[in-house]
């Protein structure tokens, strides 16, 4: 446990936070937030903490919040850390945590839903698996469910390449994953080859040729400057990064009924802002990679490649096998039900069944 986590957490014990307390203490949690230098944290999840909870509280709910990066964590331990009871709430990324638990990863898996109004649904629908998934491994509830803006493939061509293709382009590209859903998919749908790098390293491994492509969310591509390394933005919507808020039973059930009631209608809006805050980002990832107008800085002037009727045709075939399919054989060796939950949930959202 770092400096920082033993100091905040004892100031949160200090406090004294116990079932029955005054209505009027004061209180202030540890939290953790996410990437610090991308606008989940910059623009919502840091404002929320350090300033909108504490207005809205007349000063008694405060929070010594800091985004994962400052604490030299990744975001495969937040999880682990809040049950431990390190943070009292925490903001996460699903497929970080999806090592834990493959019903967490169900959540939102490579190639599956096509736009952010279907993913939407998909996790309000799946709300419910998920927060029991919470409370049987993590001690902890979901507060609130959000999304980053559309994840896609950032690639370095050659100036020659068509702007339009089809599935076997990809074949034996060097892509880059980021957890198992995104592997299947490289090696299922696209026939290509999947290297786990940082988020960090992804730029000067695309810069050296030791990647091809780079999946991630637009807005993160452009804050990262993906750009200045590579050509080519390809326009299909891989996924949306499901994130949440969850916060300790513990810590949470020290709290008074008035307490919670107020940080869960301050929560419920910024769930709400989150969600209309990711429709705005994606528009600005896209135009600002590419020519659009862009109003977080220079545009990135990457060249727009689609995918033909038929790659299309070929990739949502693929995904349910390669990606559904081999999600749900991990899943039921680990959690036997857990397809039939997905089927009951998401599967008549998106139209795919998961069949281990």
């Amino acid at each position: 446990m770092t400096a920082w986590k033993s100091g905040a957490v004892g100031a949160v014990l200090a406090t004294g936070l116990a079932l029955g307390a005054s209505a009027q203490e004061s209180h202030n949690f540890a939290v953790v937030g996410t990437w610090g230098g991308l606008a989940p944290w910059q623009d919502h999840e840091g404002p929320f903490w350090n300033q909108t909870l504490p207005a809205a509280s007349d000063g008694r709910l405060t929070a010594t919040a800091r985004p994962l990066t400052e604490l030299g964590m990744d975001g495969t331990t937040v999880m682990r850390e809040l049950r431990s009871g390190a943070f009292d709430f925490a903001h996460g990324v699903f497929l970080y945590v999806a090592a834990d638990s493959p019903v967490i990863e169900g959540a939102d898996l490579v190639g599956v839903t096509p736009d952010l109004s279907t993913f939407q649904q998909v996790m309000q629908a799946y709300r419910p698996v998920l927060e029991d998934e919470f409370q049987r491994l993590f001690n902890s509830h979901i507060l609130m469910l959000y999304a980053w803006p559309q994840t896609h493939l950032i690639c370095r061509f050659a100036a020659d390449v068509p702007d339009e293709v089809d599935l076997s382009f990809f074949e034996g590209l060097k892509i880059r994953s980021f957890g198992a859903s995104a592997t299947d998919f490289i090696t299922h749908s696209l026939n290509a080859v999947p290297v786990a790098v940082a988020f960090g390293e992804v730029l000067p491994s695309l810069e050296r040729g030791a990647l091809d492509c780079g999946a991630t969310g637009v807005l993160s591509a452009y804050s990262a400057s993906w750009q200045q390394g590579t050509t080519t933005d390809l326009q299909v919507a891989l996924g949306y990064t499901a994130s949440f808020m969850a916060v300790n039973n513990d810590s949470w059930n020290a709290l008074t009924d008035a307490d919670r009631a107020l940080i869960e209608e301050q929560v419920a809006a910024l769930e709400t802002e989150m969600w209309e805050a990711t429709a705005r980002d994606d528009t600005d990832g896209i135009n600002c990679l590419a020519d659009g107008p862009c109003p977080r800085g220079e545009n990135g002037h990457l060249r727009q490649m689609t995918m033909s009727s038929a790659g299309m045709e070929q990739l949502r075939a693929s995904i349910e096998s390669g990606v559904i399919g081999t999600w749900a054989q991990r899943c039921e060796a680990r959690s036997p039900g857990c397809a039939d939950a997905w089927n009951a949930t998401i599967g008549p959202i998106v139209g795919y069944t998961a069949t281990p």
